[in-house]
């Protein structure tokens, strides 16, 4: 033990992290956030990993109020933890550690890291990778609203994934117990994700506030963004964003949308819905013919009479394609060189080249733009409706 660590084991306020590390051996950071950090960790005793997040509440990097919103919010947070943690599909908080300077959770390990890292590596998912998270997430936000918990941050950075590529909703910072008729006032949660129900709220004091509705309105923002590579709603200036959302302005018009199903445009539209009553509840949303025709199809014994039908649906299927073949254009140098974004395989080529060279999406229109993605990051600002000025599309 090295001189400085006797010094603070001298002290008490370093009991809770003595404790965490003489259980659990810290290794390479993971992850980072405003005022905490992600690392991967060892159980001494039993070698499994872990992932411990590591908030710094010391006087030297938040003021007091920020000191006591800290610790409330985490206080709130383990809470709601405690409540949920055993569903499937949502984080598990295994351990818990503080110290006056230091708090320590203690979670399950997701080695694909975020939902958020994995599309930026595919451009774009296909509806049956998409059907498969979402169900799960949807089961999850179920789970979380029949229990009275409204999540108010849900986006593919707070959706982790393990190495078989299921999910587990983290991140429950803004969440709350909720009970019907009550209803939430505050303004928080990432831009792009908001639904127009907290704007409202936030411009007029006579609104009569929000409920569960917005994670749904979330969900329908993750949807698409999965399957276009960029969000419904984006702007340069945030002004005219938000407006976009508080009218539900948005179009399947990218090149992304020529080859997804009318069902799935049609999910996405229901959880789009401006308003929160005509919106669908994530129970309904399960129930929606995107999830359900592959449920039944796996789950219906193939009779004759369904063989025969799944046959006619094969040979019809063989006939589209060799349509589509004998339409396609083929691929050929001077096609390549007139419009190399026009060909799907050549276009996520290119987007994936792009992403790493820059670190980021490029803009290719005013109405796709992946960058937006890495623009929603929140910060403790309020927003302001009137500036009409240009600013970064975070608070």
């Amino acid at each position: 033990m090295t001189r400085g660590a006797e010094t603070r084991d001298e002290l008490p306020d370093w009991a809770g992290a003595k404790e965490f590390y003489q259980k659990y051996d810290p290794k390479e950071i993971i992850g980072r956030g405003i005022s905490s950090t992600v690392r991967r960790c060892i159980h001494r005793e039993t070698g499994r990993q872990f992932a411990v997040k590591i908030i710094e509440v010391t006087p030297e990097r938040l003021s007091p109020e920020q000191l006591r919103e800290v610790r409330t919010s985490t206080a709130k947070e383990m809470e709601i933890l405690k409540h949920v943690s055993h569903h499937p599909s949502i984080i598990s908080l295994i351990d818990s550690y503080e110290s006056s300077t230091f708090i320590f959770l203690v979670f399950d390990l997701m080695k694909r890291g975020e939902l958020f890292d994995y599309l930026t590596e595919k451009v774009t998912l296909s509806e049956k990778e998409t059907r498969c998270i979402m169900r799960s997430l949807l089961e999850a936000v179920a789970f979380l609203h029949r229990n009275n918990i409204v999540h108010r941050d849900l986006k593919p950075e707070n959706i982790l994934m393990d190495d078989s590529l299921n999910i587990k909703l983290s991140d429950f910072g803004f969440s709350c117990v909720l009970h019907p008729p009550n209803k939430l006032r505050e303004l928080c949660g990432t831009p792009g994700y908001l639904a127009p129900e907290i704007l409202k709220c936030s411009m007029d004091e006579t609104h009569p506030g929000y409920s569960q509705e917005v994670d749904l309105w979330a969900c329908g923002v993750i949807i698409f963004t999965l399957l276009a590579g960029s969000p419904p709603f984006w702007h340069r200036r945030q002004m005219l964003m938000l407006r976009m959302i508080m009218d539900g302005r948005f179009q399947f018009s990218s090149p992304e949308w020529d080859d997804r199903s009318a069902t799935v445009k049609d999910l996405i539209s229901r959880l789009l819905e401006v308003d929160p009553d005509k919106r669908l509840t994530a129970e309904q949303a399960l129930q929606h013919p995107f999830f359900q025709s592959h449920q039944i199809e796996q789950l219906c014994p193939r009779y004759p009479l369904r063989r025969f039908r799944i046959a006619a649906w094969a040979a019809l299927a063989c006939v589209h394609i060799l349509v589509r073949w004998r339409r396609a254009r083929p691929v050929t140098s001077e096609l390549l060189t007139r419009d190399p974004y026009g060909v799907k395989g050549v276009r996520r080529l290119i987007d994936a080249c792009a992403f790493r060279i820059y670190g980021h999406w490029v803009k290719k229109g005013e109405r796709q733009n992946r960058a937006a993605l890495f623009q929603n990051q929140p910060k403790a600002l309020l927003l302001t409706m009137g500036d009409e000025d240009d600013r970064d599309a975070e608070f």
